[in-house]
């Protein structure tokens, strides 16, 4: 059986495939939180000065409190700082304080509204329309260094989200141990341990004989299938380092599509762009702490905090694992969900949806610290006092990493966003010292 990805990277209009080239570039990873997840409680503003009408004032319920050691409050960030962190976030502190980490905590996509399915798709597609190939296919089309199969690749999942949407055909990979076509005709071994259906069909496609036109480029395209195939495979032998403390990637969409990242990236394969997601429940309409707890905000038997912990754990166990190979450096990861939520607590202990949210990013050239934000969660921003301002467009994020990371031209942004004014806003300038 040939599976979605299997598939996807097998159906190419021209085979573009260059087996064993070497990265000797850069890599942008765009991770989505799909269901818009509340920034105001991954950073909660602890640093308020309107405590009537601020934070703590409109949010009497589901506020984390300023840090204290708690392990219900929030974790400083920095001394007096306005943003802390989620206490379920802690394993993303090592990044942070590695001086490496950025936090934009009120960015969003400025022309969106309070859809899910709109915004997403605008964001994917870099305007807010429905003709264009997604952004992250537009700079493959334009800007990527490397042809090669898996220069783009979604990791982690078999869909693919609207930003690699287009004319160039990317390749949609679960996992890379689960990436082969199988038969049970040409199985053996327990589980099928030993496919020979690959090599056989290796075997005709190498035959020197008169083909037509058709036929010729079935025979190209199916060796390209096969090869990718192969590489996925000699990649997936990579075994995880030991970490200590132990770590290790989970098996979530997001820590499979993180894993194989490494892997591919490890056996030098040229991976530029790639999309993932964090699916953890981000529409938190309701019961966003457990209430009842002894310990609301870090309880874990509540599935939500559990996630985030799950989420932190995935991304300190990539920063480690590329560390320790030195390729930090070369990589950037852009983490955000299209909204934020109200930042007033509505009658269920939930939030509803919002406008600016938390954005982060790590990696690569990334400064230390936070992009500009509210001064207030009492600040008037689209939608009233109900909603935090988009302060950050996530078109200017994506622009300055694809510019001072990818090296792309400035004159290509407004081919990868169109009608946008690009705004470098100076978070990817390199690390503290």
């Amino acid at each position: 059986m040939l599976s979605a990805a299997a598939a996807a990277a097998g159906v190419v209009g021209a085979p573009q495939f260059s087996f064993g080239q070497s990265t000797g570039g850069k890599t942008f990873i765009k991770i989505f939180m799909r269901g818009g997840a509340d920034g105001l409680h991954l950073l909660p503003a602890v640093g308020d000065p309107d405590l009537v009408n601020g934070y703590y004032g409109i949010r009497p319920t589901i506020a984390i409190e300023p840090p204290s050691g708690d392990a219900n409050s929030a974790i400083q960030l920095e001394e007096g700082a306005f943003r802390g962190l989620n206490p379920n976030l802690e394993l993303l502190m090592p990044i942070w304080e590695s001086g490496n980490m950025m936090f934009a905590p009120a960015a969003a996509l400025k022309q969106g509204n309070r859809s899910h399915f709109d915004c997403q798709r605008w964001i994917g597609l870099g305007d807010r329309r429905n003709d264009l190939d997604g952004y992250l296919n537009r700079y493959l089309q334009n800007a990527a260094v490397s042809t090669h199969q898996f220069s783009g690749i979604v990791a982690g999942k078999n869909s693919v989200p609207a930003e690699m949407i287009g004319d160039r055909l990317v390749p949609a990979v679960s996992s890379a141990e689960g990436f082969d076509i199988t038969n049970n005709d040409f199985c053996s071994g327990g589980g099928c341990a030993d496919n020979q259906l690959t090599e056989y069909m290796r075997e005709i496609s190498s035959h020197d004989v008169e083909l037509s036109f058709g036929e010729s480029s079935a025979k190209e395209s199916q060796m390209v299938m096969l090869e990718a195939i192969a590489e996925i495979q000699a990649a997936a032998t990579d075994t995880e380092t030991n970490f200590d403390p132990p770590l290790g990637y989970s098996g979530s969409d997001l820590g499979r599509g993180l894993k194989l990242i490494s892997q591919l990236l490890k056996a030098n394969v040229p991976v530029e762009v790639a999309a993932l997601d964090w699916n953890i429940g981000w529409d938190t309409h309701s019961n966003q702490i457990e209430v009842d707890s002894a310990n609301p905000i870090v309880d874990p038997g509540k599935r939500y905090h559990q996630r985030l912990v799950q989420g932190a754990t995935d991304f300190l166990t990539f920063y480690t694992d590329m560390q320790a190979e030195g390729m930090m450096s070369d990589i950037v990861v852009l983490v955000g969900s299209e909204f934020g939520r109200t930042a007033i607590e509505n009658g269920s202990n939930g939030t509803d949806h919002g406008r600016g949210g938390a954005w982060f990013a790590f990696g690569g050239p990334t400064s230390y610290g936070f992009a500009r934000d509210i001064e207030s969660v009492n600040e008037q921003g689209r939608g009233g006092r109900n909603s935090v301002p988009e302060v950050v467009d996530y078109k200017d994020i994506v622009a300055e990493i694809m510019v001072n990371h990818l090296g792309m031209s400035n004159g290509l942004v407004s081919t990868i966003f169109p009608g946008h004014t690009f705004s470098d806003e100076q978070l990817f300038r390199g690390m503290i010292s």
